[in-house]
């Protein structure tokens, strides 16, 4: 029974050396320098919107046995403010997590998601406009704010 049992050990042994995936270096925190970026929003409002973002954050880079990056996570913290019209909506900071996909053969960005708040905003009168959810930039190639989430929800949660 002795010699059974050391034989299953050394096959469980065995399968698990075989199952293990390339070593891969390991990943690389940095934190991020502060980002502020200005877009005009169109399609919100029946007017443009100006918006002023302010992020800060850290990114997690994974690579590959070879050294090239196959994931990069970041997490970061977020304050923007509205304006239009001679008014200004300054938003709450939120954060929120992106997460950087990058295709192993060609090392070409596959998938660029956002998850969690994409703006809080306290409106006039006490209310207050969310949005939370999924987004994909790569569906967005073009838009550097996207406030619509591909999947979750937005409004005023009153």
């Amino acid at each position: 029974m002795r010699k059974f049992v050391l034989a299953a050990t050394a096959a469980l042994a065995w399968a698990v050396v075989l199952a293990q995936p390339a070593t891969a270096d390991a990943p690389i925190r940095e934190d991020l320098p502060p980002f502020t970026a200005t877009v005009i929003l169109t399609g919100i409002c029946s007017f443009p919107v100006t918006v002023e973002s302010v992020l800060t954050g850290y990114q997690t880079i994974y690579l590959d046995r070879d050294g090239n990056p196959t994931r990069i996570d970041i997490d970061t913290a977020e304050q923007d403010v509205f304006s239009a019209n001679g008014k200004t909506l300054v938003g709450l900071p939120y954060n929120f997590k992106v997460m950087l996909v990058f295709d192993s053969e060609t090392g070409e960005l596959t998938h660029a998601y956002a998850r969690g708040v994409a703006s809080r905003v306290p409106l006039p009168g006490g209310d207050l406009f969310l949005t939370a959810g999924r987004i994909d930039f790569v569906n967005h190639p073009d838009e550097l704010f996207v406030l619509q989430p591909d999947t979750g929800a937005q409004g005023n949660i009153a």
